[in-house]
């Protein structure tokens, strides 16, 4: 069998690798609150961001999905997207151990693709799909323990949004 080479090829756009900044920002979570410290990972190549958590003093809480679009806005309005570093973010290949991951559509799509791979394979090619789905999981700046961690803490918002989800 050769599906193997045809994973993202069978979409019109291909699913681009991630291009992962780390840094903070204040943001305001609800419209009469004082602005808290985030710190947060980008994905320059969609733009959006992928995960952020609050971490003032004696509080470390995730975003929710809602407030991950709207910090997404935000940050679009400012351009952060094209200079990163002017507002002090830094590159980072993979998301920190602190980030609870969200997935763009197309990445879903593509991780369901490679799961039926994975329920597809035989004992001679279940390494192929293993290493597949690790390469993929690399291009957009995750390992298995990003899923295990977006699986534990799923978000009840995840269904609902348009976009941007949580693997549940």
């Amino acid at each position: 069998m050769n599906w193997l080479n045809n994973v993202s090829s069978d979409s019109d756009q291909p699913i681009a690798a991630a291009c992962l900044v780390q840094g903070h920002w204040r943001h305001r979570l609800h419209p009469y609150a004082d602005p808290v410290l985030c710190h947060l990972v980008i994905d320059l190549a969609a733009p959006r961001v992928v995960a952020a958590q609050v971490i003032e003093p004696g509080q470390t809480e995730d975003l929710d999905l809602s407030d991950l679009e709207d910090l997404t806005q935000v940050l679009l309005d400012k351009d952060v997207h094209h200079r990163p570093a002017a507002w002090g973010f830094v590159p980072c290949p993979v998301l920190p151990t602190w980030a609870r991951p969200t997935f763009s559509e197309q990445q879903i799509e593509e991780l369901e693709r490679i799961q039926g791979y994975l329920i597809e394979a035989t004992d001679d090619t279940i390494q192929d799909v293993l290493r597949l789905r690790e390469d993929f999981l690399r291009g957009i700046g995750m390992t298995d323990q990003h899923i295990m961690r977006a699986t534990r803490a799923p978000d009840p918002s995840a269904s609902s949004r348009k976009g941007t989800r949580s693997v549940n």
